[in-house]
C-alpha cells in the first residue's frame, strides 16, 4: 500500500509538470506541439492515466489492486498449462514483469518531469526560440530508441541527463543523436564521472548551442605521455573515455583558435571573432605583444567526439582551480592575457 500511494505520488508530480508544460502561454506552439508528442508516448501522466489509476478505475493499468492481481493469475495460469509448469511459479514470472513495467513507466515519469520542468525554466529566461522560429517536429525513431534507453534509469544522475536530453530535443529536435542517447545509456556512473570531469577541463568555441569545438589543451606537452594526469585525466583515463567514443583517438590534436585573440579596441570594446567558452564564462585574449593579423594559434589536446560534444550542453560543470591556473599559466607563455567578457549566448 505504501508502494501504490509513492507511485501515485510520481504519477501527480509528472502531471502537473506536463499539464502546466503543454497549458502555460509562455511556450511557443511548435514546442507545445513536439512536447505533446513525447510525452503522450513517454509519460503515463500526460494522456492516459489519471490518479485514478491507482485507485482501482482501471483493471488494466493498476499496480496493487485486486483487479489487477486477478489479471496477473488467470495470465499466469494460461501460461502455465500452455507451458506445462507449476501455475505458481508462473504467477511468480508473470508479477514480476509487471513489476518491471511499472519501473520502467516510473522511471519515464521522472525524466518526463524533469524535461517539462526545464522547458519551463527556459522559456521564463527566454533562452529559447520565440513562436516565430521554425522547430521540426520530433522524430519518432528517436522518441523510441530514447523511450528504451531512459526506461532503465534509475538514478538521480542518469535521469537528470536523459532528462536535459528529452527537453532539447523537444525544444530543437535533432540537438541530440540516436548514437549519442544509445552511449549516454551505455555509460556507468565511474565513466559519467570521468566525463565530467573533462568537460570541466573543456576549451571551446561555441555558436549558440553548437559547438565548433571543444578540447582539453594538454598545456605544451602531450596528453598521450600523461600531460594531464595531475588533473585527473591520465593515459589510462582517457583510453577509458575513447573506448566509449566520447573523445576522438589523437589525444593530440589541435585546431586553431586565432578566432578569439583580439585584434585592437574600437569604441571601447575589444574586437574578437569569438570569444572562447571556459568553465561557463567566456573570454578573449589579449596579446601581450603586437602579432600579425592572420597568425595561427594552434591549441593541442584532447578533443570531444561529437557526441561527446553534444553530452557537453547538459553536464554540469564543475570549478578546478589548479587546472585554471596552469591554464592562464600556459596562455601567458603564449603571450596572451585571458580577459573575461560578459557575452549573451544568444547573440553569438
Amino acid at each position: 500500500m505504501e508502494q501504490e500511494d509513492s507511485n501515485r505520488g510520481l504519477i501527480e508530480i509528472a502531471q502537473d509538470a506536463v499539464t502546466d508544460l503543454i497549458t502555460g502561454s509562455s511556450i511557443p506552439a511548435p514546442i507545445k506541439r513536439n512536447a505533446f508528442k513525447a510525452f503522450a508516448q513517454l509519460c503515463t501522466a500526460a494522456i492516459d492515466i489519471p490518479v485514478a489509476y491507482f485507485e482501482g478505475i482501471s483493471a488494466e493499468k493498476r499496480a496493487e489492486t485486486q483487479g489487477r492481481l486477478k489479471i496477473i493469475n488467470t495470465g499466469a495460469d494460461q501460461i502455465a498449462t500452455q507451458m506445462d509448469v507449476d501455475p505458481e511459479f508462473a504467477r511468480v514470472a508473470v508479477k514480476k514483469y509487471g513489476q518491471k513495467i511499472i519501473r520502467e513507466q516510473v522511471n519515464l515519469n521522472k525524466i518526463s518531469e524533469i524535461a517539462a520542468g526545464q522547458i519551463q525554466q527556459e522559456a521564463l529566461l527566454k533562452l529559447k526560440p520565440d513562436a516565430a522560429t521554425e522547430v521540426p517536429v520530433i522524430n519518432e525513431d528517436w522518441l523510441n530508441n530514447f523511450e528504451k534507453q531512459a526506461s532503465q534509469k534509475s538514478t538521480e544522475e542518469m535521469q537528470l541527463l536523459f532528462g536535459r536530453i528529452l527537453a532539447g530535443e523537444i525544444q530543437k529536435p535533432s540537438s541530440f543523436s540516436i548514437k549519442t542517447v544509445n552511449l549516454l545509456g551505455e555509460l556507468d556512473r565511474a565513466v559519467a564521472a570521468l566525463f565530467l570531469k573533462l568537460c570541466s577541463l573543456c576549451v571551446c568555441l561555441k555558436v549558440r548551442d553548437s559547438y565548433l569545438d571543444a578540447r582539453v589543451p594538454s598545456l605544451g606537452r602531450n596528453a598521450a605521455s600523461n600531460a594531464l594526469r595531475d588533473y585527473g585525466l591520465s593515459f589510462d583515463q582517457l583510453n577509458i573515455l575513447q573506448e566509449h567514443n566520447l573523445i576522438i583517438s589523437d589525444y593530440n590534436s589541435y585546431f586553431d583558435y586565432k578566432i578569439s585573440i583580439a585584434g585592437g579596441i574600437i569604441d571601447g570594446s575589444y574586437q574578437v571573432g569569438l570569444p572562447l567558452l571556459y568553465q561557463n564564462k567566456y573570454y578573449v585574449w589579449l596579446p601581450v605583444a603586437e602579432r600579425p593579423k592572420d597568425q595561427v594559434f594552434n591549441l593541442h589536446g584532447v578533443a570531444l567526439s561529437k557526441s561527446g560534444k553534444e553530452l557537453l550542453r547538459i553536464v554540469d560543470i564543475q570549478p578546478s582551480e589548479n587546472y585554471t591556473t596552469a591554464l592562464t599559466d600556459y596562455f601567458t607563455r603564449q603571450g596572451l592575457q585571458m580577459l573575461e567578457m560578459k557575452v549573451d549566448d544568444g547573440s553569438l
